[in-house]
């Protein structure tokens, strides 16, 4: 009798226990696939900040070649002092600009790399972070993107100029 009630008390508990692993277990992979899904949409940021960073690039290339051009063309139509000064301020608009967007995207492209590294290291779980702290650098790898997508309008402002 006293072994039965044993029995029946432990296959109670075992029932309880595995019912909570069980929740406890629902929780974890809800959890590991909001991961995941963070994890895909910061990589697809990245390589779209990427491929920005690289047309930026491209475009810094080509606004150096215009401005030799306009250096040239201005050679060519005489010594005017003038003339060199405003090609000199362009110049050094135009690089200023543009070394603005490329050291923001670089900080972009960095930080969304960490970020991508520390959901990794979530998602895998060779490490464990702070939700809060997560969303708090991802927050923080945001405002730098943003700061890269406004040096770039600007830089492509002086473009037009």
């Amino acid at each position: 009798m006293v072994l039965a009630l044993a029995l029946a008390a432990s296959t109670v508990h075992l029932y309880r226990t595995s019912t909570a692993w069980e929740a406890r277990a629902g929780a974890y992979l809800q959890d590991a696939r909001g991961l995941g899904e963070d994890l895909a949409s910061t990589r697809a940021a990245l390589a779209g900040t990427e491929s920005e960073l690289e047309a930026v690039r491209a475009q810094l290339a080509t606004a150096q070649g215009r401005i030799v051009e306009l250096a040239d063309e201005k050679a060519q139509i005489g010594d005017d002092r003038e003339v060199q000064r405003q090609l000199v301020d362009y110049q050094e608009r135009v690089s200023d600009a543009a070394g603005q967007v490329a050291l923001a995207l670089d900080q972009c492209v960095q930080g969304q790399g960490e970020l991508i590294g520390y959901l990794e290291n979530t998602v895998t779980g060779v490490a464990q972070y702070d939700p809060l702290e997560l969303e708090r650098f991802r927050t923080d790898v945001d405002e730098l993107c943003q700061t890269a997508t406004e040096a770039n309008i600007a830089l492509q402002r002086e473009l037009s100029r």
